[in-house]
């Protein structure tokens, strides 16, 4: 009972969300419609709004999964990103060329697991508070959003994100600068490159062409793969980009953490849900260099063959850390 009225309070703050339309593409980064969910977002006050996304009830990359999960809990990831991007626009003035950087992310779903989700879409309410901001002369540099998940007035979770700010301009002279090259952008990437796919249902997926991953091993107390750079992804790479963004290392994170559960802890793919994630992110996951995962049990776990896997994904390029996920992985079919 208190979970579903805290969960509707903020239906209650704004109770005219409007879930018909969507916002304006530029405003979340987006090139086409069919990857845009977000509907509506209104600020309460300074440091916290409401946002709206429609989650729709099929779709080629979000919907392609043998898993249990009602919704796919990487496009609530994705609606969250949506409502840190419009927001950083729309309620705190930054310039349509503001290049976004993530920092990190965390997400934990106590409550999708047991959603209720009709044939038709859902309408996600996000209650979003900000805090650590950082500003310079009224531009907002960097922010920590703390946003609280609901459907149907059910609460789903929590997701807590730190992005930096930087113009465009000074983006694309640092990255170059840092490289000593100009980096390539994912439309140079368009084709599969050498190495082997995994196999669709090894990661839980239905569709070949939604596979991140190449030459995977499992071993007695790992996984490893290399990340697949399809710059012709039209979900993953909506619009050119110059390195692997967020969203992609954590599908990877996902699908190596599939396959290592299904050869170690006994239960099939289509079992596991992910239903926490965090991760930070150290340096940018360039396109043109491999990228290596490596799935194992935190330092001194054991893997646990019940209803919960936990795992260490480390993301490494050019014998260097990029980024690490800690997820957890839960067996639905556990009794």
């Amino acid at each position: 009972m208190t979970v579903a009225t805290e969960a509707a309070d903020a239906r209650a703050i704004v109770p005219d969300l409007d879930f018909s339309r969507t916002v304006p593409k530029d405003l979340v980064h987006r090139e086409a419609l069919s990857e845009l969910f977000l509907t509506d977002s209104r600020k309460v006050t300074d440091g916290h709004f409401v946002a709206a996304a429609q989650i729709p009830p099929s779709h080629a990359y979000y919907t392609d999964h043998t898993g249990p999960s009602p919704i796919d809990p990487l496009l609530l990831l994705e609606c969250c990103r949506q409502a840190e991007t419009h927001a950083v626009h729309a309620h705190f003035g930054a310039p349509r060329d503001t290049v976004f950087i993530l920092q990190s992310w965390s997400m934990r779903l106590p409550g999708a697991a047991t959603a209720r989700i009709g044939p038709g879409p859902a309408e996600l309410i996000m209650d979003v508070t900000t805090r650590d901001s950082r500003w310079r002369d009224g531009t907002l540099l960097a922010t920590t959003y703390v946003m609280r998940l609901s459907v149907a007035g059910r609460y789903l979770g929590d997701v807590s994100l730190r992005a930096a700010y930087m113009p465009g301009g000074t983006y694309a002279a640092m990255r170059t600068r840092r490289r000593g090259s100009t980096p390539p952008t994912s439309d140079a990437f368009r084709q599969l490159r050498d190495g082997t796919p995994v196999a669709p249902g090894r990661v839980g997926r239905g569709r070949a062409e939604n596979v991140v991953l190449l030459d995977a091993v499992t071993g007695a107390d790992s996984a490893t793969a290399r990340l697949r750079p399809a710059g012709e992804h039209p979900s993953l790479f909506d619009h050119p980009l110059d390195h692997f963004p967020g969203m992609v290392l954590m599908e990877a994170a996902r699908q190596l953490g599939v396959l290592y559960a299904a050869e170690r802890a006994g239960a099939p793919e289509g079992a596991w849900a992910l239903t926490e994630l965090a991760s930070s992110f150290q340096t940018y996951a360039e396109l043109d260099s491999p990228l290596l995962l490596t799935a194992r049990p935190p330092s001194g776990h054991e893997p646990d063959t019940g209803a919960e896997l936990s795992l260490n994904i480390a993301f490494e390029q050019d014998e260097q850390l990029v980024a690490e996920a800690d997820i957890t992985l839960t067996r639905e079919d556990a009794p």
